[in-house]
């Protein structure tokens, strides 16, 4: 996770998994490309792809059983010569339906990956920063066994979750043990608050989702190992409110926003996206904050080894008042200890 270029210490502003080496992207050798899209899926779990608004391949990220894989594609390969005839005629209406909104859109199409195995794939296509989009792939044929055409909303709410926060995996190496820590912690801490277990549903499906606005960001500035210049810090700024954008497409998404739209607030105003201070930052989003930052600090990092528990009990205390609230931090340090 980065935060604001003014935060200290600086350690705190890295998202959790660059330095993770089963998280870093390797090259392999792609399947010939004549074979399209089946041939891939029938090496990964996931796929992310970045295009331009031509529609040409910038990147391929896969996700199998050991991590992140990095396709190569060949130079100016467009999406819709890998498609698959009956995914290019939904593609096209998709992408029709995209351009006029510029707004997320998905559909669900049925492929074969071999003569014996047929599954059941979401494509979702995502606006992103500096005219890209998104197109992230994945199976959903669980979802389909469980629901049939999903008109169960609890499943719909959860598949739509599941897919952002695998989405979000690929684009920025996010690790998904990283996720689970915040959630857990999060709804342990608004236990102990004594929050009512409805709230612990829209927490939890608030944290899994409370970066994933990050995935419209460029790799160039995602992934940047140094210092973000102020343009750089500007986009990377915007992820809060562009999650908002995407998830308005869940069914009452309402109670599910304010961890990610808020989640870099701070008690004194000097956070972001919206300058709120004290009470004004929604409850969820400032026991997030605790969460996200403590897992930041104990996680490894390129340039530091993890920060001991007390130490980081010690940061969150001294940033009481100032970055966390302070009637929430004792019970948080409390829980921890």
């Amino acid at each position: 996770m980065k935060l604001d270029s003014t935060a200290k210490p600086r350690s705190v502003v890295s998202h959790t998994s660059i330095g993770r080496q089963a998280s870093h992207p390797s090259s392999v050798a792609v399947p010939d490309s004549n074979q399209g899209l089946r041939a891939l899926l029938q090496n990964v779990d996931d796929l992310l792809f970045v295009l331009d608004t031509n529609g040409n391949i910038l990147n391929c990220k896969a996700r199998i059983a050991s991590g992140i894989v990095l396709f190569p594609m060949p130079a100016q390969l467009s999406i819709l010569e890998i498609l698959p005839a009956t995914v290019r005629r939904k593609y096209d209406l998709a992408i029709k339906n995209y351009q006029s909104t510029n707004r997320f859109i998905a559909f669900e199409s049925m492929l074969a990956t071999s003569p014996s195995l047929v599954h059941w794939y979401e494509f979702r296509l995502i606006p992103a920063v500096e005219d890209q989009i998104v197109l992230f792939i994945w199976n959903v044929n669980h979802y389909r066994r469980v629901s049939g055409t999903v008109p169960n909303l609890p499943f719909s709410v959860d598949k739509m979750i599941e897919g952002w926060s695998r989405s979000l995996y690929l684009r920025d190496l996010e690790t998904e043990d990283h996720t689970r820590r915040v959630t857990e912690m999060t709804v342990q801490l608004a236990r102990q608050l004594g929050l009512p277990e409805e709230d612990m549903r829209h927490l939890r499906r608030g944290a899994q989702v409370h970066d994933i606005g990050k995935i419209a960001i460029p790799d160039s500035i995602l992934l940047k190992p140094g210092k973000l210049t102020e343009e750089e810090w500007s986009i990377m700024h915007q992820h809060p409110l562009i999650a908002v954008e995407m998830l308005k497409a869940i069914p009452d998404a309402e109670p599910i926003l304010a961890i990610p739209r808020s989640h870099h607030e701070r008690w004194d105003g000097s956070g972001y996206p919206d300058k709120l201070a004290g009470e004004d930052i929604p409850l969820h989003a400032r026991i997030f904050a605790f969460a996200d930052v403590y897992d930041a600090l104990t996680s490894d990092r390129p340039y530091r080894r993890a920060w001991s528990t007390p130490s980081t009990l010690a940061y969150i205390h001294s940033q009481t008042g100032r970055h966390f609230d302070p009637t929430l931090a004792s019970e948080f340090i409390r829980m921890m200890t």
